[in-house]
Protein backbone atom coordinates (compact mmCIF):
# COMPACT_ATOMS: atom_id res chain seq x y z
CA UNK A 1 0.00 0.00 0.00
CA UNK A 2 2.73 2.49 0.64
CA UNK A 3 5.02 1.68 -2.45
CA UNK A 4 1.17 2.45 -4.08
CA UNK A 5 0.91 5.82 -2.71
CA UNK A 6 4.22 6.73 -3.09
CA UNK A 7 4.33 5.59 -6.57
CA UNK A 8 1.00 7.44 -7.06
CA UNK A 9 2.69 10.65 -5.79
CA UNK A 10 5.43 10.76 -7.57
CA UNK A 11 2.95 9.95 -10.84
CA UNK A 12 1.13 12.85 -9.76
CA UNK A 13 4.37 15.00 -9.56
CA UNK A 14 5.83 14.09 -12.58
CA UNK A 15 3.40 14.92 -14.52
CA UNK A 16 2.96 18.00 -13.47
CA UNK A 17 5.75 19.33 -14.09
CA UNK A 18 6.70 17.39 -17.10
CA UNK A 19 3.41 18.82 -18.76
CA UNK A 20 4.60 22.28 -19.21
CA UNK A 21 7.85 20.99 -20.69
CA UNK A 22 6.48 19.09 -23.30
CA UNK A 23 6.81 20.58 -27.29
CA UNK A 24 6.86 17.39 -29.11
CA UNK A 25 3.39 15.58 -29.77
CA UNK A 26 4.58 12.51 -28.74
CA UNK A 27 5.95 13.28 -25.26
CA UNK A 28 2.87 15.46 -24.72
CA UNK A 29 0.88 12.37 -25.41
CA UNK A 30 3.14 10.48 -22.76
CA UNK A 31 2.63 13.30 -20.14
CA UNK A 32 -1.31 12.60 -20.83
CA UNK A 33 -1.19 8.86 -20.39
CA UNK A 34 0.80 9.67 -16.99
CA UNK A 35 -1.63 12.33 -15.91
CA UNK A 36 -4.45 9.81 -16.68
CA UNK A 37 -2.75 7.10 -14.85
CA UNK A 38 -2.14 9.32 -11.41
CA UNK A 39 -5.64 10.70 -12.01
CA UNK A 40 -7.24 6.87 -12.44
CA UNK A 41 -5.23 5.58 -8.76
CA UNK A 42 -6.17 8.24 -7.18
CA UNK A 43 -9.79 7.51 -7.96
CA UNK A 44 -8.99 4.27 -6.26
CA UNK A 45 -7.19 5.17 -3.19
CA UNK A 46 -10.56 7.80 -2.77
CA UNK A 47 -12.91 5.08 -2.68
CA UNK A 48 -12.34 2.99 1.14
CA UNK A 49 -14.68 0.44 -0.18
CA UNK A 50 -11.96 -0.78 -3.06
CA UNK A 51 -8.78 -2.22 -2.36
CA UNK A 52 -5.74 -0.94 -3.65
CA UNK A 53 -4.38 -2.94 -7.27
CA UNK A 54 -2.64 -5.63 -6.67
CA UNK A 55 -0.57 -6.67 -9.51
CA UNK A 56 0.51 -9.36 -11.10
CA UNK A 57 2.74 -10.14 -14.40
CA UNK A 58 1.35 -13.61 -15.57
CA UNK A 59 2.92 -15.52 -17.32
CA UNK A 60 1.46 -17.40 -20.76
CA UNK A 61 2.25 -20.96 -21.64
CA UNK A 62 4.48 -19.63 -24.12
CA UNK A 63 6.34 -17.42 -22.28
CA UNK A 64 5.37 -14.03 -22.67
CA UNK A 65 3.85 -12.05 -18.93
CA UNK A 66 0.67 -10.03 -19.20
CA UNK A 67 0.59 -6.92 -16.57
CA UNK A 68 -2.60 -7.91 -14.58
CA UNK A 69 -4.13 -6.14 -11.77
CA UNK A 70 -6.68 -7.46 -9.02
CA UNK A 71 -9.63 -4.93 -7.80
CA UNK A 72 -11.01 -6.75 -4.44
CA UNK A 73 -13.52 -4.96 -2.21
CA UNK A 74 -11.88 -4.21 0.94
CA UNK A 75 -11.68 -6.66 4.15
CA UNK A 76 -13.57 -9.03 1.60
CA UNK A 77 -12.62 -12.83 3.16
CA UNK A 78 -14.63 -14.93 1.44
CA UNK A 79 -14.43 -15.98 -1.90
CA UNK A 80 -16.23 -14.35 -4.77
CA UNK A 81 -17.07 -14.11 -8.52
CA UNK A 82 -14.76 -12.64 -10.17
CA UNK A 83 -15.20 -10.29 -13.58
CA UNK A 84 -12.71 -10.04 -15.96
CA UNK A 85 -11.35 -7.12 -18.35
CA UNK A 86 -9.16 -7.20 -20.99
CA UNK A 87 -7.85 -4.61 -23.28
CA UNK A 88 -5.53 -3.24 -25.57
CA UNK A 89 -5.52 1.07 -24.21
CA UNK A 90 -3.86 0.54 -20.93
CA UNK A 91 -5.46 -1.34 -17.71
CA UNK A 92 -4.89 2.36 -15.94
CA UNK A 93 -5.88 4.76 -18.53
CA UNK A 94 -9.08 4.30 -19.84
CA UNK A 95 -11.89 5.47 -18.59
CA UNK A 96 -14.62 2.30 -19.37
CA UNK A 97 -11.57 0.60 -16.65
CA UNK A 98 -12.35 3.00 -13.95
CA UNK A 99 -16.49 2.90 -14.67
CA UNK A 100 -16.37 -0.77 -14.27
CA UNK A 101 -14.41 -1.24 -10.85
CA UNK A 102 -16.15 1.52 -9.01
CA UNK A 103 -19.29 -0.16 -10.13
CA UNK A 104 -18.75 -3.93 -9.61
CA UNK A 105 -16.55 -3.78 -6.64
CA UNK A 106 -18.35 -2.54 -4.20
CA UNK A 107 -21.17 -5.12 -5.34
CA UNK A 108 -19.16 -7.88 -4.25
CA UNK A 109 -16.88 -8.76 -7.07
CA UNK A 110 -13.42 -9.12 -7.89
CA UNK A 111 -12.57 -7.36 -10.89
CA UNK A 112 -9.44 -8.78 -12.61
CA UNK A 113 -7.68 -6.14 -15.37
CA UNK A 114 -5.44 -6.58 -18.24
CA UNK A 115 -3.39 -5.23 -20.30
CA UNK A 116 -3.40 -7.74 -23.48
CA UNK A 117 -0.57 -9.12 -24.88
CA UNK A 118 2.06 -6.57 -26.89
CA UNK A 119 0.02 -3.80 -25.15
CA UNK A 120 1.04 -1.21 -22.32
CA UNK A 121 2.84 -2.75 -19.73
CA UNK A 122 2.49 -6.51 -21.22
CA UNK A 123 5.18 -8.33 -22.60
CA UNK A 124 5.30 -10.04 -26.21
CA UNK A 125 3.22 -8.50 -29.73
CA UNK A 126 0.24 -7.45 -29.90
CA UNK A 127 -2.81 -8.16 -32.70
CA UNK A 128 -5.94 -8.31 -32.98
CA UNK A 129 -7.28 -11.10 -31.65
CA UNK A 130 -5.32 -14.42 -32.49
CA UNK A 131 -4.47 -14.48 -28.96
CA UNK A 132 -7.61 -13.61 -27.30
CA UNK A 133 -8.45 -17.07 -26.84
CA UNK A 134 -5.40 -18.89 -25.65
CA UNK A 135 -4.74 -15.58 -23.15
CA UNK A 136 -7.86 -15.40 -21.92
CA UNK A 137 -8.15 -19.07 -20.72
CA UNK A 138 -4.75 -18.87 -19.51
CA UNK A 139 -6.16 -16.22 -17.13
CA UNK A 140 -9.03 -17.97 -16.46
CA UNK A 141 -7.17 -21.26 -14.81
CA UNK A 142 -5.45 -18.46 -13.29
CA UNK A 143 -8.37 -17.20 -11.47
CA UNK A 144 -9.95 -19.71 -10.62
CA UNK A 145 -6.76 -21.34 -8.73
CA UNK A 146 -6.71 -18.50 -6.66
CA UNK A 147 -8.32 -18.07 -3.27
CA UNK A 148 -10.29 -14.80 -3.35
CA UNK A 149 -11.67 -16.88 -6.52
CA UNK A 150 -15.41 -18.61 -6.40
CA UNK A 151 -14.63 -20.47 -9.70
CA UNK A 152 -16.87 -18.28 -11.36
CA UNK A 153 -16.05 -16.08 -14.16
CA UNK A 154 -17.96 -13.32 -16.18
CA UNK A 155 -16.58 -10.65 -18.55
CA UNK A 156 -17.19 -7.20 -19.53
CA UNK A 157 -16.22 -4.23 -22.04
CA UNK A 158 -16.42 -2.23 -24.73
CA UNK A 159 -15.35 -2.36 -28.38
CA UNK A 160 -12.06 -3.97 -28.37
CA UNK A 161 -12.87 -5.45 -24.70
CA UNK A 162 -15.69 -6.85 -26.01
CA UNK A 163 -14.47 -8.38 -29.15
CA UNK A 164 -11.88 -10.42 -27.15
CA UNK A 165 -15.03 -11.88 -25.09
CA UNK A 166 -16.18 -13.67 -28.24
CA UNK A 167 -12.86 -14.92 -29.11
CA UNK A 168 -12.87 -16.05 -25.61
CA UNK A 169 -15.79 -17.81 -25.44
CA UNK A 170 -15.00 -19.57 -28.27
CA UNK A 171 -12.92 -21.85 -25.67
CA UNK A 172 -16.03 -22.67 -23.98
CA UNK A 173 -13.95 -22.66 -20.59
CA UNK A 174 -16.03 -24.02 -17.85
CA UNK A 175 -14.97 -20.82 -15.14
CA UNK A 176 -16.84 -18.60 -18.20
CA UNK A 177 -20.43 -18.04 -16.60
CA UNK A 178 -21.30 -15.00 -18.67
CA UNK A 179 -20.09 -12.48 -20.60
CA UNK A 180 -21.09 -8.90 -21.66
CA UNK A 181 -19.71 -7.78 -25.27
CA UNK A 182 -20.89 -3.96 -25.64
CA UNK A 183 -19.94 -2.18 -28.92
CA UNK A 184 -18.23 -5.63 -30.00
CA UNK A 185 -20.13 -6.41 -33.31
CA UNK A 186 -16.53 -6.70 -34.92
CA UNK A 187 -16.28 -9.98 -33.10
CA UNK A 188 -18.10 -11.56 -35.99
CA UNK A 189 -15.61 -13.20 -38.76
CA UNK A 190 -17.34 -15.25 -41.54
CA UNK A 191 -20.42 -16.08 -39.42
CA UNK A 192 -23.76 -16.17 -41.48
CA UNK A 193 -21.56 -14.96 -44.60
CA UNK A 194 -20.93 -11.51 -43.39
CA UNK A 195 -16.86 -11.10 -42.86
CA UNK A 196 -17.12 -9.06 -40.60
CA UNK A 197 -13.99 -8.73 -38.06
CA UNK A 198 -12.42 -5.89 -36.49
CA UNK A 199 -15.45 -4.21 -38.01
CA UNK A 200 -12.92 -3.16 -40.59
CA UNK A 201 -15.06 -3.68 -44.17
CA UNK A 202 -18.78 -2.51 -44.71
CA UNK A 203 -20.02 -4.73 -47.94
CA UNK A 204 -16.42 -5.48 -48.59
CA UNK A 205 -15.54 -1.79 -48.71
CA UNK A 206 -12.75 -1.29 -45.71
CA UNK A 207 -13.83 2.09 -42.92
CA UNK A 208 -11.66 4.38 -44.26
CA UNK A 209 -11.93 6.78 -41.49
CA UNK A 210 -12.21 4.84 -38.78
CA UNK A 211 -9.13 2.70 -40.08
CA UNK A 212 -6.95 5.29 -39.98
CA UNK A 213 -8.25 6.49 -36.92
CA UNK A 214 -8.16 3.62 -34.74
CA UNK A 215 -4.41 1.97 -36.06
CA UNK A 216 -2.92 5.30 -36.18
CA UNK A 217 -3.87 5.98 -32.32
CA UNK A 218 -3.57 2.27 -31.25
CA UNK A 219 -1.82 -0.15 -33.78
CA UNK A 220 1.14 -0.21 -31.99
CA UNK A 221 2.01 -3.93 -31.47
CA UNK A 222 5.04 -3.60 -29.25
CA UNK A 223 4.82 -2.02 -25.52
CA UNK A 224 7.25 0.88 -26.80
CA UNK A 225 5.16 1.94 -29.39
CA UNK A 226 1.91 2.74 -27.10
CA UNK A 227 2.09 6.60 -28.12
CA UNK A 228 -0.78 8.05 -30.76
CA UNK A 229 0.47 9.65 -34.28
CA UNK A 230 -0.76 12.78 -35.25
CA UNK A 231 -2.91 12.93 -37.90
CA UNK A 232 -3.87 15.65 -40.83
CA UNK A 233 -6.90 13.88 -41.73
CA UNK A 234 -7.79 15.63 -44.66
CA UNK A 235 -4.08 14.51 -46.38
CA UNK A 236 -3.58 10.90 -44.86
CA UNK A 237 -7.48 10.35 -46.16
CA UNK A 238 -6.06 10.64 -49.50
CA UNK A 239 -3.30 7.87 -49.84
CA UNK A 240 -2.73 6.30 -52.29
CA UNK A 241 -1.97 2.87 -53.11
CA UNK A 242 -4.65 2.58 -49.71
CA UNK A 243 -2.16 0.01 -47.96
CA UNK A 244 0.07 2.88 -47.30
CA UNK A 245 -2.94 4.87 -45.33
CA UNK A 246 -1.44 3.78 -41.94
CA UNK A 247 2.40 3.42 -42.64
CA UNK A 248 2.56 7.41 -43.98
CA UNK A 249 1.89 8.72 -40.45
CA UNK A 250 3.10 5.74 -38.07
CA UNK A 251 6.16 3.67 -39.60
CA UNK A 252 6.11 1.08 -36.96
CA UNK A 253 3.79 -2.00 -37.91
CA UNK A 254 0.50 -2.05 -37.25
CA UNK A 255 -2.17 -4.70 -38.38
CA UNK A 256 -3.60 -2.44 -40.88
CA UNK A 257 -2.42 -3.83 -44.32
CA UNK A 258 -3.33 -7.79 -42.77
CA UNK A 259 -7.05 -6.87 -42.43
CA UNK A 260 -6.59 -5.60 -46.23
CA UNK A 261 -5.10 -8.86 -47.25
CA UNK A 262 -7.11 -11.09 -45.51
CA UNK A 263 -10.55 -10.13 -46.04
CA UNK A 264 -11.74 -12.85 -48.34
CA UNK A 265 -9.72 -15.62 -46.65
CA UNK A 266 -12.21 -17.41 -44.33
CA UNK A 267 -9.04 -19.70 -42.34
CA UNK A 268 -7.64 -15.78 -41.42
CA UNK A 269 -10.90 -15.17 -39.73
CA UNK A 270 -11.16 -18.07 -37.58
CA UNK A 271 -7.28 -18.25 -37.09
CA UNK A 272 -7.65 -14.46 -35.56
CA UNK A 273 -10.29 -15.05 -33.24
CA UNK A 274 -13.23 -14.17 -34.89
CA UNK A 275 -16.57 -15.97 -34.42
CA UNK A 276 -17.54 -18.19 -37.38
CA UNK A 277 -20.87 -20.39 -38.02
CA UNK A 278 -20.09 -23.61 -36.95
CA UNK A 279 -18.63 -22.43 -33.17
CA UNK A 280 -19.79 -23.54 -30.49
CA UNK A 281 -20.66 -20.96 -27.15
CA UNK A 282 -21.49 -21.57 -23.20
CA UNK A 283 -21.05 -18.92 -21.53
CA UNK A 284 -24.70 -16.78 -21.73
CA UNK A 285 -24.30 -13.29 -23.81
CA UNK A 286 -25.97 -9.82 -22.93
CA UNK A 287 -25.22 -7.79 -26.83
CA UNK A 288 -25.33 -4.07 -25.96
CA UNK A 289 -24.74 -1.77 -29.17
CA UNK A 290 -26.11 1.45 -30.60
CA UNK A 291 -28.20 1.84 -34.06
CA UNK A 292 -25.05 3.98 -35.49
CA UNK A 293 -21.73 2.01 -34.41
CA UNK A 294 -20.72 0.92 -37.49
CA UNK A 295 -21.23 -2.76 -36.84
CA UNK A 296 -25.18 -3.09 -35.38
CA UNK A 297 -25.62 -5.54 -38.37
CA UNK A 298 -22.94 -7.90 -36.67
CA UNK A 299 -24.23 -7.51 -33.24
CA UNK A 300 -27.62 -8.98 -34.25
CA UNK A 301 -25.51 -11.76 -36.30
CA UNK A 302 -23.77 -12.53 -32.90
CA UNK A 303 -26.88 -12.47 -31.14
CA UNK A 304 -28.07 -15.47 -33.06
CA UNK A 305 -24.93 -17.34 -33.49
CA UNK A 306 -24.67 -17.20 -29.76
CA UNK A 307 -28.03 -17.49 -29.30
CA UNK A 308 -28.12 -21.33 -30.95
CA UNK A 309 -26.21 -22.54 -28.15
CA UNK A 310 -26.56 -20.19 -24.49
CA UNK A 311 -29.22 -17.57 -23.91
CA UNK A 312 -28.45 -14.55 -25.36
CA UNK A 313 -29.86 -10.66 -25.15
CA UNK A 314 -29.23 -7.97 -27.25
CA UNK A 315 -30.04 -4.34 -25.97
CA UNK A 316 -29.41 -1.53 -28.54
CA UNK A 317 -29.60 2.29 -28.03
CA UNK A 318 -29.95 5.50 -29.60
CA UNK A 319 -26.69 6.04 -29.54
CA UNK A 320 -22.95 5.74 -31.12
CA UNK A 321 -19.78 3.61 -30.44
CA UNK A 322 -19.72 2.45 -26.75
CA UNK A 323 -22.29 5.86 -25.82
CA UNK A 324 -25.08 4.34 -24.96
CA UNK A 325 -26.78 7.23 -22.67
CA UNK A 326 -25.10 10.06 -24.44
CA UNK A 327 -28.27 10.49 -27.05
CA UNK A 328 -30.35 10.83 -23.55
CA UNK A 329 -27.93 13.47 -22.19
CA UNK A 330 -27.85 15.41 -25.19
CA UNK A 331 -31.48 14.86 -25.76
CA UNK A 332 -30.65 13.86 -29.87
CA UNK A 333 -28.49 11.86 -32.06
CA UNK A 334 -27.07 13.57 -34.76
CA UNK A 335 -30.18 16.00 -36.26
CA UNK A 336 -32.96 13.87 -34.73
CA UNK A 337 -34.29 14.23 -31.41
CA UNK A 338 -34.61 11.56 -28.50
CA UNK A 339 -37.37 11.93 -26.00
CA UNK A 340 -37.83 8.75 -24.91
CA UNK A 341 -36.82 6.94 -21.20
CA UNK A 342 -33.36 6.32 -20.65
CA UNK A 343 -32.60 2.70 -19.60
CA UNK A 344 -30.56 1.91 -16.52
CA UNK A 345 -28.04 0.29 -18.49
CA UNK A 346 -25.66 -0.54 -15.93
CA UNK A 347 -28.42 -2.01 -13.58
CA UNK A 348 -29.28 -4.55 -16.39
CA UNK A 349 -25.63 -5.36 -16.76
CA UNK A 350 -25.69 -5.54 -12.91
CA UNK A 351 -28.90 -8.28 -12.26
CA UNK A 352 -27.83 -10.62 -15.69
CA UNK A 353 -23.86 -10.89 -14.26
CA UNK A 354 -25.57 -11.30 -10.14
CA UNK A 355 -27.74 -13.84 -12.04
CA UNK A 356 -25.52 -16.47 -13.87
CA UNK A 357 -22.60 -15.51 -11.43
CA UNK A 358 -24.24 -15.59 -8.00
CA UNK A 359 -27.40 -17.16 -8.72
CA UNK A 360 -29.72 -14.31 -8.27
CA UNK A 361 -33.12 -13.66 -9.88
CA UNK A 362 -33.25 -14.14 -13.31
CA UNK A 363 -33.90 -10.98 -14.91
CA UNK A 364 -37.16 -9.99 -17.02
CA UNK A 365 -34.61 -9.31 -20.10
CA UNK A 366 -36.60 -10.48 -23.30
CA UNK A 367 -34.00 -11.78 -26.31
CA UNK A 368 -34.08 -8.72 -28.08
CA UNK A 369 -35.00 -4.94 -26.26
CA UNK A 370 -34.28 -2.38 -28.69
CA UNK A 371 -35.06 1.82 -28.92
CA UNK A 372 -37.68 2.57 -31.59
CA UNK A 373 -36.18 5.96 -33.21
CA UNK A 374 -38.81 8.69 -33.51
CA UNK A 375 -41.52 6.67 -32.20
CA UNK A 376 -38.56 7.21 -28.75
CA UNK A 377 -39.98 3.85 -26.97
CA UNK A 378 -38.09 0.71 -26.13
CA UNK A 379 -39.48 -2.30 -27.90
CA UNK A 380 -38.72 -6.03 -26.12
CA UNK A 381 -39.41 -8.79 -28.91
CA UNK A 382 -38.75 -12.82 -28.50
CA UNK A 383 -37.34 -12.42 -32.17
CA UNK A 384 -35.96 -10.15 -34.66
CA UNK A 385 -37.49 -9.00 -36.54
CA UNK A 386 -40.54 -8.80 -34.19
CA UNK A 387 -43.30 -11.04 -34.90
CA UNK A 388 -45.69 -9.51 -36.95
CA UNK A 389 -43.06 -7.37 -38.87
CA UNK A 390 -44.23 -7.47 -42.54
CA UNK A 391 -42.42 -7.17 -45.86
CA UNK A 392 -43.21 -4.17 -47.76
CA UNK A 393 -42.19 -3.70 -51.11
CA UNK A 394 -41.18 -0.76 -52.89
CA UNK A 395 -39.96 -0.12 -56.65
CA UNK A 396 -37.68 2.13 -58.00
CA UNK A 397 -39.61 3.62 -61.08
CA UNK A 398 -38.34 7.00 -62.80
CA UNK A 399 -37.25 9.11 -59.36
CA UNK A 400 -39.93 7.33 -57.25
CA UNK A 401 -40.59 4.36 -54.81
CA UNK A 402 -43.93 2.87 -55.81
CA UNK A 403 -46.09 -0.37 -54.83
CA UNK A 404 -45.78 -1.45 -58.13
CA UNK A 405 -43.06 -1.90 -60.90
CA UNK A 406 -43.29 0.17 -64.09
CA UNK A 407 -42.24 -0.32 -67.56
CA UNK A 408 -38.44 -1.20 -68.47
CA UNK A 409 -35.91 1.74 -67.62
CA UNK A 410 -33.02 2.90 -66.64
CA UNK A 411 -31.34 5.85 -64.97
CA UNK A 412 -27.28 6.54 -64.86
CA UNK A 413 -24.58 8.12 -62.77
CA UNK A 414 -21.03 8.68 -63.03
CA UNK A 415 -18.86 7.93 -60.33
CA UNK A 416 -15.56 9.57 -59.96
CA UNK A 417 -13.21 8.44 -57.48
CA UNK A 418 -11.35 11.03 -57.87
CA UNK A 419 -14.47 13.78 -56.73
CA UNK A 420 -16.46 11.22 -54.44
CA UNK A 421 -19.90 11.82 -52.59
CA UNK A 422 -19.01 12.96 -48.96
CA UNK A 423 -20.20 11.28 -45.78
CA UNK A 424 -23.23 13.30 -44.14
CA UNK A 425 -23.48 11.15 -40.64
CA UNK A 426 -24.35 7.39 -40.58
CA UNK A 427 -23.25 4.18 -38.66
CA UNK A 428 -19.06 4.69 -37.89
CA UNK A 429 -17.04 4.88 -34.89
CA UNK A 430 -12.84 5.62 -33.83
CA UNK A 431 -12.12 8.10 -36.77
CA UNK A 432 -10.47 10.36 -34.32
CA UNK A 433 -12.19 13.19 -36.73
CA UNK A 434 -14.07 15.73 -35.17
CA UNK A 435 -14.94 17.14 -38.66
CA UNK A 436 -16.72 13.03 -38.78
CA UNK A 437 -20.02 12.90 -36.51
CA UNK A 438 -22.16 9.75 -37.05
CA UNK A 439 -25.94 9.90 -36.19
CA UNK A 440 -28.98 10.04 -38.29
CA UNK A 441 -28.03 13.79 -40.19
CA UNK A 442 -29.60 16.08 -42.84
CA UNK A 443 -28.92 14.72 -46.20
CA UNK A 444 -30.09 17.58 -48.44
CA UNK A 445 -26.20 19.50 -49.27
CA UNK A 446 -25.74 16.23 -51.18
CA UNK A 447 -28.98 15.26 -52.47
CA UNK A 448 -28.57 17.62 -55.66
CA UNK A 449 -24.86 15.94 -56.51
CA UNK A 450 -25.42 14.24 -60.59
CA UNK A 451 -23.42 11.35 -59.09
CA UNK A 452 -25.75 10.42 -56.35
CA UNK A 453 -29.79 8.97 -57.48
CA UNK A 454 -32.90 9.61 -55.56
CA UNK A 455 -35.82 7.89 -55.46
CA UNK A 456 -39.17 8.78 -53.51
CA UNK A 457 -42.37 7.85 -51.98
CA UNK A 458 -45.13 9.37 -52.07
CA UNK A 459 -46.25 10.54 -48.49
CA UNK A 460 -47.23 7.97 -45.65
CA UNK A 461 -51.00 7.21 -45.54
CA UNK A 462 -50.13 6.39 -41.61
CA UNK A 463 -46.81 5.71 -39.52
CA UNK A 464 -44.13 3.10 -40.70
CA UNK A 465 -42.50 1.26 -38.34
CA UNK A 466 -38.91 -0.10 -39.62
CA UNK A 467 -38.07 -3.17 -37.92
CA UNK A 468 -35.16 -4.80 -38.97
CA UNK A 469 -32.51 -5.03 -42.81
CA UNK A 470 -34.11 -3.11 -45.21
CA UNK A 471 -33.22 -4.76 -48.50
CA UNK A 472 -32.26 -3.53 -52.06
CA UNK A 473 -32.52 -5.75 -54.92
CA UNK A 474 -30.83 -4.16 -58.18
CA UNK A 475 -30.14 -4.98 -61.79
CA UNK A 476 -26.97 -3.18 -62.07
CA UNK A 477 -24.33 -2.32 -65.21
CA UNK A 478 -21.39 -0.36 -65.56
CA UNK A 479 -18.37 0.07 -67.86
CA UNK A 480 -15.68 -0.81 -65.38
CA UNK A 481 -14.57 -4.61 -63.66
CA UNK A 482 -15.35 -3.57 -60.53
CA UNK A 483 -17.19 -0.88 -58.12
CA UNK A 484 -18.86 0.26 -54.98
CA UNK A 485 -22.95 1.12 -54.15
CA UNK A 486 -23.75 2.75 -51.50
CA UNK A 487 -27.20 2.95 -50.48
CA UNK A 488 -29.19 4.62 -48.13
CA UNK A 489 -32.54 5.19 -46.45
CA UNK A 490 -33.97 8.51 -45.65
CA UNK A 491 -36.98 9.92 -43.72
CA UNK A 492 -38.34 13.11 -45.51
CA UNK A 493 -40.22 15.27 -43.78
CA UNK A 494 -42.92 17.86 -45.09
CA UNK A 495 -40.24 20.77 -44.77
CA UNK A 496 -37.60 18.34 -46.85
CA UNK A 497 -35.48 17.86 -44.43
CA UNK A 498 -34.08 14.42 -45.22
CA UNK A 499 -32.63 12.16 -42.06
CA UNK A 500 -30.34 9.42 -42.44
CA UNK A 501 -32.68 5.92 -40.91
CA UNK A 502 -29.62 3.70 -42.26
CA UNK A 503 -27.24 2.76 -44.81
CA UNK A 504 -25.39 -0.12 -46.52
CA UNK A 505 -22.68 -0.83 -49.23
CA UNK A 506 -21.31 -3.44 -51.15
CA UNK A 507 -18.32 -3.74 -53.53
CA UNK A 508 -19.43 -5.27 -56.37
CA UNK A 509 -16.89 -8.37 -57.23
CA UNK A 510 -18.83 -9.27 -53.51
CA UNK A 511 -21.99 -9.42 -55.19
CA UNK A 512 -21.32 -13.45 -54.91
CA UNK A 513 -20.01 -13.83 -51.63
CA UNK A 514 -17.12 -12.05 -49.90
CA UNK A 515 -15.09 -15.48 -49.96
CA UNK A 516 -16.14 -15.34 -54.06
CA UNK A 517 -14.96 -11.90 -55.57
CA UNK A 518 -15.90 -12.18 -59.53
CA UNK A 519 -15.21 -9.07 -61.53
CA UNK A 520 -18.02 -7.64 -63.67
CA UNK A 521 -18.00 -7.60 -67.40
CA UNK A 522 -18.37 -4.36 -68.62
CA UNK A 523 -21.75 -3.32 -69.93
CA UNK A 524 -23.38 -6.99 -68.78
CA UNK A 525 -26.44 -6.34 -66.30
CA UNK A 526 -26.02 -8.13 -62.80
CA UNK A 527 -28.80 -8.51 -60.01
CA UNK A 528 -27.31 -7.17 -57.08
CA UNK A 529 -28.55 -7.29 -53.39
CA UNK A 530 -27.70 -4.67 -50.80
CA UNK A 531 -28.92 -5.30 -47.06
CA UNK A 532 -28.66 -2.01 -44.68
CA UNK A 533 -28.08 -2.33 -41.25
CA UNK A 534 -30.53 -2.90 -39.22
CA UNK A 535 -32.89 -0.49 -37.55
CA UNK A 536 -35.85 0.62 -35.76
CA UNK A 537 -37.47 4.05 -36.87
CA UNK A 538 -41.06 5.17 -37.34
CA UNK A 539 -41.62 6.84 -39.95
CA UNK A 540 -44.45 9.34 -39.37
CA UNK A 541 -47.88 9.82 -41.41
CA UNK A 542 -46.87 12.57 -43.87
CA UNK A 543 -43.62 12.29 -44.08
CA UNK A 544 -41.99 10.19 -47.28
CA UNK A 545 -39.37 7.64 -47.67
CA UNK A 546 -36.20 8.41 -49.92
CA UNK A 547 -33.49 5.81 -51.58
CA UNK A 548 -30.10 7.04 -51.82
CA UNK A 549 -28.01 5.38 -54.84
CA UNK A 550 -24.36 6.53 -55.23
CA UNK A 551 -20.66 4.96 -55.47
CA UNK A 552 -19.20 6.74 -52.85
CA UNK A 553 -19.25 8.19 -49.26
CA UNK A 554 -16.10 9.38 -47.97
CA UNK A 555 -13.97 9.39 -45.81
CA UNK A 556 -16.95 6.64 -44.02
CA UNK A 557 -16.11 3.85 -46.85
CA UNK A 558 -12.47 3.83 -49.19
CA UNK A 559 -12.85 4.85 -52.60
CA UNK A 560 -13.09 2.19 -55.22
CA UNK A 561 -10.68 3.00 -58.33
CA UNK A 562 -12.87 1.14 -60.36
CA UNK A 563 -9.95 0.01 -62.06
CA UNK A 564 -10.88 -4.03 -61.03
CA UNK A 565 -6.77 -4.94 -59.42
CA UNK A 566 -6.76 -5.55 -55.76
CA UNK A 567 -8.25 -2.05 -54.35
CA UNK A 568 -5.65 -1.38 -51.70
CA UNK A 569 -2.70 -1.56 -54.26
CA UNK A 570 -4.09 0.63 -57.24
CA UNK A 571 -3.09 4.17 -57.59
CA UNK A 572 -4.78 5.49 -60.73
CA UNK A 573 -8.47 6.53 -60.67
CA UNK A 574 -10.93 5.43 -63.04
CA UNK A 575 -14.76 7.03 -63.57
CA UNK A 576 -17.14 4.03 -63.85
CA UNK A 577 -20.46 5.04 -65.49
CA UNK A 578 -22.92 2.97 -63.44
CA UNK A 579 -26.82 1.97 -64.58
CA UNK A 580 -29.73 1.18 -62.92
CA UNK A 581 -32.08 -0.93 -64.85
CA UNK A 582 -35.69 -0.18 -63.79
CA UNK A 583 -39.14 -1.80 -64.23
CA UNK A 584 -40.16 -5.54 -66.22
CA UNK A 585 -39.12 -8.37 -64.99
CA UNK A 586 -36.92 -8.58 -62.48
CA UNK A 587 -37.90 -4.65 -61.07
CA UNK A 588 -35.01 -3.14 -58.92
CA UNK A 589 -37.18 -2.89 -55.65
CA UNK A 590 -36.39 -1.96 -52.10
CA UNK A 591 -37.92 -4.37 -49.03
CA UNK A 592 -38.94 -2.95 -45.86
CA UNK A 593 -39.81 -4.64 -42.64
CA UNK A 594 -42.36 -3.12 -41.05
CA UNK A 595 -44.00 -3.55 -38.06
CA UNK A 596 -47.36 -2.21 -37.96
CA UNK A 597 -49.45 -0.47 -35.48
Amino acid sequence: MKRGLLWLALCLLLSGVAFWMARDSAIRAIVQGWRAEARFLYGIWRAPEISWPETIRLAMPDGPRLATDVYRPAGAAASLPTLLVRLPYGKRRFGEVHRLIHSFVPRGYVVVVQDMRGRWASEGVFAPWPNAEPDGVATLDWIVAQDWSDGRVGTIGCSALGESQIALARARHPAHRAMVPMGAGGGLGTAEGLHGAFGFHTGGIPALAAALGWFAHSGGKTPDRMAPVPVDHATALRTLPLRDLVANVRPDPTDFEAMLDNFEDRDWHRANGYAANDDSFAAPALFVDSWFDGSVANSFALSRVVGRDAPAHLLVAPGTHCDFGGAFARGRIGDLPVTGPELDFLSVQASFLDHHLREGRAPELPPYRVYVLREDRWLDSATWPPAGTVAEVLYLSGADLTATAGDASDRSFTSDPTDPVPSLGGAFCCTGNPDLKPGPVDQRPIEGRGDLLTFTSAPLERPMRITGQVVARLQVSTDVPDTDLVLRLTDVAPDDQSLTIQDGALRLRYRNGFDAPDLMEPGRTYPVRIALQDIAWQVPAGHRVRLHVAGSSYPHLSRNLNGGHRPQDETVPHPARVTLHMGGEDAASVTIPVLPE
